[in-house]
């Protein structure tokens, strides 16, 4: 679907979408020549199987549902497993361990059962008034009175939770609002959110029983039951979904006593798209139990599991711990094995002593970075990633970049601007360009050779501490007497750090300088920590006119040597 230059409609894609809820299988006439069928059966004769995380998490996920560890659930069973970027997988586990409810994927399921009269409401309708079967008159009105004024019903209660819920972020004055114990006291539920999330959680079990009662009659007549089954599977799976987002709804907005979670309300872009999430709060026992202890053998690995310097042992420690592998029935083994590449020859990291930092002066800090990218593109001619931590600084620097006249020397590729395969692509052809990025530009990216000569950290990509994962993990470390910042927010952007690093040099003929433009990182006494970290590239720091004659004489030694 992400290769697709337009994405398509919402509707449009349900009806072409492999849904495993609503796949007819053997009943369906193309189930031969479906090509998702034929690659799950050249999976389970496969000896070897390549996923990505969140496949992988998916097939977590339905077998915990389940209780199936033995067939084949979203990949065949498997006994072996090696998860390469194992750094990712707790996020991963995250997406697809948790729930999400959103206003409009609630709406899009409503309207898959009744639209402007059409939908599968309306198709059933129409088939059981075919025929004055006994049991098909007896199973049309049950819809009529029943079926259709539940779906009425639970699409206006659902829009008025979410309405509700709109309004409660609209009074704090934030896009995301992490949800406490002390939001059950918040004069929203008075306002009618309590009502409106009883009632709409009544009619989803309203419609899911009359279902149940309109298919137990249909299935009472074989001629009827043949023709209906596709249609009420279809609507089966529906309501299905409906009743999996009403338990994610309750989760999240009044959620029984049990394990701890990590509950969220959002609104996301102009349309104002309400969103509410939860998550375990701890993850590690889902995967040692679910996943690890399950297993005969698994290889985790990564160019950055370790957190801090990879001769210490306990810099595995930290992943160790959020993935759950640090009990002593796995018997856990590590290793750190030295880079092929030659950093001291091949790159130079730059850390200019007078940017200010970013928490003190922003403004400042911003200014050191546009300078700091203007010298280093004048030095290397382009060829040049400049990594942030928002999407908002990204935008601003292009603004700043484009005032400066940058645009008129070097193509500037701007993230957000076009999809990331479509920039790195043009990156690649230019050989000269400047890519302002972040998030997925810090890691997953390969640019070998010349195109890539160098690259600028704006700003240590630490979390941020109001994200509400991130804010309740910091809380619960505190709760039992630990350091959030050290024990929570420093080995994430330690791991991230080395990721951004890893950008530059991705073959042993690559040669580049890495410049990270936040003094913190030889100010702070955690400041160490980060840098024995990063690969062993020749270090430079200093005020930026001594270093920067340093890093024209490096590229100056670099265009000499292609010659």
């Amino acid at each position: 679907m992400s290769d697709l230059p337009t994405p398509p409609r919402s509707e449009v894609w349900d009806e072409v979408a492999a849904e495993p809820d609503l796949c007819q299988r053997f009943k369906c006439k193309l189930f031969d020549k479906c090509f998702l069928f034929k690659a799950r059966r050249e999976a389970a004769q496969a000896d070897v199987i390549v996923v990505n995380h969140h496949l992988l998490m998916s097939d977590v996920a339905v077998r915990r549902a389940s209780g199936n560890w033995d067939d084949a659930a979203v990949l065949p069973a498997y006994n072996r497993l090696v998860i390469d970027e194992g750094h990712h997988l707790e996020d991963a586990a995250s997406s697809h361990l948790g729930a999400t409810v959103t206003k409009r994927g609630l709406l899009r399921l409503f309207n898959r059962l009744e639209r402007r009269g059409k939908g599968l409401l309306p198709a059933l309708i129409a088939r059981l008034s075919t025929t004055d079967e006994l049991l098909s008159t007896a199973s049309l009105d049950l819809v009529h009175a029943r079926l259709a004024p539940s779906v009425h019903a639970v699409r206006d209660k659902s829009a008025l939770v979410f309405d509700l819920l709109d309004t409660f972020l609209q009074q704090t004055g934030q896009s995301v609002v992490r949800l406490t114990d002390d939001f059950s006291k918040n004069d929203i539920w008075e306002m009618g959110l309590r009502r409106a999330l009883e009632d709409s959680l009544d009619e989803i079990e309203l419609l899911h029983n009359g279902l149940a009662l309109v298919r137990e009659r249909i299935e009472g007549s074989a001629r009827l039951d043949e023709a209906l089954a596709p249609l009420l599977n279809e609507m089966r799976a529906v309501t299905r979904r409906l009743q999996s987002a009403g338990d994610a709804l309750r989760q999240a907005l009044s959620p029984p006593p049990g394990e701890p979670t990590v509950r969220w309300v959002e609104v996301k872009g102009r349309d104002r798209t309400v969103a509410v999430s939860t998550v375990p709060l701890d993850l590690a026992p889902i995967l040692r139990e679910d996943l690890f202890k399950r297993l005969v053998t698994t290889i985790v690995t990564s160019a950055t599991l370790a957190a801090g310097g990879d001769r210490d042992r306990r810099c595995f420690d930290f992943l160790a711990a959020r993935l759950g592998v640090n009990d002593s029935e796995l018997r856990a083994r590590t290793a750190s094995y030295a880079s092929p590449f030659r950093y001291g020859e091949q790159a130079i990291l730059a850390i200019p002593s007078e940017a200010p930092a970013p928490n003190v002066d922003q403004h400042g800090h911003f200014g050191a970075v546009a300078r700091i990218v203007l010298d280093v593109a004048e030095a290397s001619d382009g060829g040049m990633f400049v990594l942030f931590t928002s999407h908002r600084d990204v935008r601003a620097m292009a603004v700043e970049l484009r005032a400066r006249g940058a645009k008129r020397r070097w193509p500037l590729l701007v993230h957000g601007d076009e999809s990331r395969d479509t920039l790195l692509a043009r990156f690649r052809e230019s050989n000269r360009a400047l890519l302002l990025g972040t998030a997925s530009f810090w890691e997953g990216v390969d640019v070998p050779g010349d195109a890539l000569r160098a690259l600028v950290i704006a700003k240590l990509p630490f979390r941020v501490p109001t994200e509400p994962v991130t804010a309740a993990q910091c809380e619960a470390i505190a709760a039992r007497g630990g350091d959030p910042f050290f024990e929570y927010m420093l080995p994430h952007a330690a791991l991230r750090l080395k990721q951004g690093f890893g950008r530059l040099i991705r073959s042993g003929t690559d040669r580049g300088i890495v410049v990270i433009a936040d003094s913190r990182i030889m100010t702070k006494r955690y400041g160490r920590d980060l840098r024995e970290g990063l690969p062993p590239a020749r270090r430079v720091s200093g005020r930026w006119g001594s270093i920067l004659e340093e890093v024209k004489r490096f590229y100056g030694m670099a265009a000499r040597a292609a010659e």
